[in-house]
């Protein structure tokens, strides 16, 4: 039997991520991170990304894309990329093509990850690798802001994408409130992602020049993390971004039942674990009137493996594969 060559991406809205995977390995090789800005197309990031391994044919792609799979024909979220099912099988003759949401695909990598790979934000430590039965919740910000869940019970695991970057943003307190009126006057509608990704850091920087009155300069969210001990208003613009993205995790627990954990992952977070440990990150989760208690006893930790997108999707591969 011929050995069939697949090619397995990761696309957020940013970056996408290429490798391939074939029936003869146990793994995935040839990995490449790739600017979606500098291609007009996914296919023509596709066919210079094979360019550049030198290989002329794949067979079948498995693909997680920032974006919600419910048409033919996917808007990347965040991205001027279009995912077309049937011309990008035209194009490169490939056999199937494969597309889920990427949030839905890191969590096809959850059961893959050892626990030593969980860095614990807050006093408890993540449990969920010691269950049979267990329901957990996985957020991102990065160019937006990613959701899903994973829930497995003793026969059978559950994955769930969430659109948590799309859904309003609760303020919880004046100054909060204050920046998102700010932001009413750039934005139609103020939700999760307008502060809690690298764009919504900037967001909230921005808000805060504009209600202390100060001279406003653009900067980078990385910039922005790298200000924050010789500029007070990067300090708070950080401190509220890890404060707010905690109320959004801990709503998201609530909302789905996650009370064995939620994990988070991106870029963004492993860069700056070392903030978010001394962050306002908990107070935010646990920040919630008569439930308290209950978020007190939900772990939080970051994912601090690379490439768990490209991972995930690797794993559904190999699923599919079983079939």
């Amino acid at each position: 039997m011929r050995d069939k060559i697949t090619l397995i991406g990761d696309i957020g809205g940013t970056n996408a991520r290429f490798a391939l995977t074939s029936t003869k390995n146990l793994s995935f090789y040839e990995y490449r991170k790739m600017k979606c800005a500098d291609y007009i197309t996914l296919s023509d990031a596709i066919e210079s990304y094979l360019k550049e391994i030198n290989l002329d044919a794949i067979d079948n792609a498995f693909l997680a894309v920032a974006a919600p799979i419910f048409e033919e024909k996917i808007k990347v979220i965040n991205s001027h990329w279009l995912v077309d099912r049937k011309e990008l099988a035209k194009k490169f003759n490939i056999d199937s093509i494969h597309v889920i949401n990427d949030f839905e695909s890191i969590a096809f990598a959850i059961e893959t990850i050892n626990k030593s790979n969980y860095q614990a934000i807050g006093p408890l430590k993540q449990a969920h690798t010691k269950k049979f039965q267990y329901n957990i919740g996985i957020i991102g910000p990065g160019t937006g802001l990613g959701g899903a869940g994973l829930r497995k019970d003793e026969d059978k695991t559950r994955v769930y994408a969430a659109e948590l970057g799309h859904v309003g943003f609760a303020s919880q307190s004046e100054l909060q409130l204050e920046i998102v009126e700010v932001l009413r006057g750039k934005y139609n509608r103020v939700v999760n992602e307008t502060v809690a990704s690298g764009p919504g850091l900037r967001n909230i920087h921005w808000a805060l020049h504009c209600i202390k009155n100060k001279r406003y300069e653009e900067y980078s969210s990385e910039e922005i993390f790298k200000q924050i001990h010789n500029s007070e208003i990067a300090k708070l613009s950080v401190d509220l971004f890890f404060e707010m993205l905690g109320q959004i995790a801990g709503d998201f627990a609530l909302a789905i039942g996650a009370f064995d954990g939620i994990l988070i992952t991106g870029d963004l977070i492993n860069s700056n674990s070392h903030l978010m440990q001394e962050s306002l990150f908990r107070f935010g989760f646990e920040n919630k009137d008569n439930y308290q208690d209950l978020m007190q006893n939900i772990p939080t930790s970051i994912i601090n493996i690379p490439e768990v997108g490209l991972l995930g999707i690797y794993q559904f591969y190999n699923l599919k594969q079983a079939e």
